[in-house]
């Protein structure tokens, strides 16, 4: 089942409350803000841009977005981050919270392409991932428990690797009283490495210009739990970190 039908259910219950990853965002935050993957919108309802566009491709997210986001200056776009065209240039576009994992090395190049489409001359692209030093096999991860109205609902994830990729089993527990229901959901992520995004960002005529290691803007370092990066057009004037 797509993980992200599963998901939408239980989505703003484990993640929307989650915000460490907004002031990051925030010290580059600008005018105009593009977010690819937005989900239900949880990083542009706390980044609050002036104006911002979410794009997803999903219809349960995006429902979820638009009530999440209600009275804010957001619009939202169901469209493909690889090819959709806004018709619009934004100063600071995010693909957020590992999202970019979800394709591999073609298909990233085509998103950060289509990405520096959308940018202003000035812009900067943020992404990030987790590191893939992070990612264990075999060990089944508590992502989180909560309870709403009476029901506990517990989210478990295990990394299988697969050979070029991880592939994340979700399992959701939902318990009413003495009644347990089990949902799950699978998900690829191709691990990407800080060197690749590098590679990665030079096939899309952008550079890093800045490279972070956690939330708190510690620098990268090869242990690092996240990889942050910020890139912008490489006009021959920049250098690299």
């Amino acid at each position: 089942m797509n993980l992200y039908d599963v998901e939408s259910d239980f989505y703003d219950l484990f993640y929307f409350d989650f915000q460490d990853d907004i002031e990051v965002y925030r010290r580059h935050s600008c005018g105009r803000v593009l977010e690819f993957m937005t989900g239900t919108g949880r990083i542009l309802y706390y980044l609050n841009p002036p104006y911002g566009v979410g794009v997803d491709i999903n219809d349960n997210m995006l429902e979820g977005a638009k009530k999440n986001l209600r009275g804010r200056n957001v619009r939202l776009v169901k469209g493909d981050v690889r090819d959709v065209a806004l018709g619009e240039k934004f100063c600071l576009i995010i693909i957020g919270y590992n999202s970019i994992l979800m394709f591999p090395r073609e298909d990233r190049i085509k998103i950060l392409k289509n990405a520096a489409r959308h940018l202003s001359e000035d812009g900067k692209i943020m992404i990030d991932i987790v590191n893939p030093y992070m990612m264990v096999e075999g060990i089944v991860h508590h992502g989180a428990t909560v309870e709403k109205d009476g029901v506990y609902y517990s989210r478990f994830f295990v990394p299988r690797w697969m050979g070029d990729r991880w592939e994340i089993l979700y399992f959701y527990d939902i318990v009413e009283r003495e009644n347990v229901r089990r949902r799950y959901a699978s998900l690829n992520l191709y691990p990407l490495y800080s060197y690749e995004v590098e590679e990665e960002a030079r096939a899309a005529g952008l550079i890093v210009k800045e490279i972070y290691g956690d939330y708190d803007f510690s620098e990268f370092e090869e242990n690092s739990e996240r990889i942050i990066a910020v890139l912008v057009r490489d006009n021959g004037g920049n250098k690299e970190i």
